[in-house]
């Protein structure tokens, strides 16, 4: 019992450190983000990490997010079937994402910060739809993201489009969604997000 006591102790350790330099990462990579975190699910952590060099899942979130005006509470990616570099863990303690097999990044926008990037326009975002209130009545906006675009649209209203900056753990936006008091956009990923990246892989990229 101490043994597996001791091994389950050097497991929790192994990834904890492993979160913590991705943390770091992404707290330095990440501007405009004031809190970063990352999680990874995987047990055994170093057992799956010796047979196959992978992980189960990792997740990263950074939180208050501001970039050219626009802010988001949240920008979260969930990463499955991840590819750690094994060698260069064990031998230098660096932690290397080289692959994913799927991923999924989100940023999220509140209704009071929405407000504000299209110059103080009443949306109202509800679960699934979005409205415009005008002269006491809620009028359906439709929404589209394309190039990097946010665009909103609800007959005859003017509505500014937002154009949206580069942003961290987001590298793309294909699709946006509204939920009670807040507006998700989201993207699907194949690679890893490069804030998570060490820098000489980036550069190499």
């Amino acid at each position: 019992m101490v043994i597996v006591g001791l091994l389950l102790v050097a497991d929790i350790a192994a990834r904890q450190a492993v979160e913590s330099q991705l943390e770091r990462r992404l707290s330095r990579e990440a501007s405009g983000a004031d809190q970063a975190t990352v999680h990874l699910d995987s047990w055994p952590f170093l057992g799956r990490l010796a047979l196959s060099g992978r992980v189960t899942k990792v997740r990263a979130t950074v939180a208050d997010v501001v970039v050219s005006r626009l802010r988001l509470a949240r920008i979260s990616v969930d990463l499955h079937d991840v590819r750690l570099d094994r060698d260069r863990l064990v031998g230098h303690r660096q932690v290397d994402l080289t692959e994913v097999g799927s991923g999924m990044a989100v940023a999220e926008i509140t209704q009071a910060d929405l407000r504000r990037a299209l110059n103080n326009v009443p949306v109202v975002l509800e679960a699934g739809r979005i409205g415009v209130s005008v002269g006491g009545v809620s009028v359906t906006v439709r929404v589209t993201v394309a190039d990097g675009v946010l665009r909103l649209s609800a007959g005859g209203i003017s509505i500014p489009a937002i154009r949206l900056p580069k942003l961290p753990l987001l590298p793309c936006v294909t699709d946006a969604e509204a939920g009670p008091d807040v507006l998700r956009l989201s993207c699907r990923l194949d690679a890893v997000p490069d804030e998570l990246l060490r820098e000489v892989n980036r550069i190499s990229r």
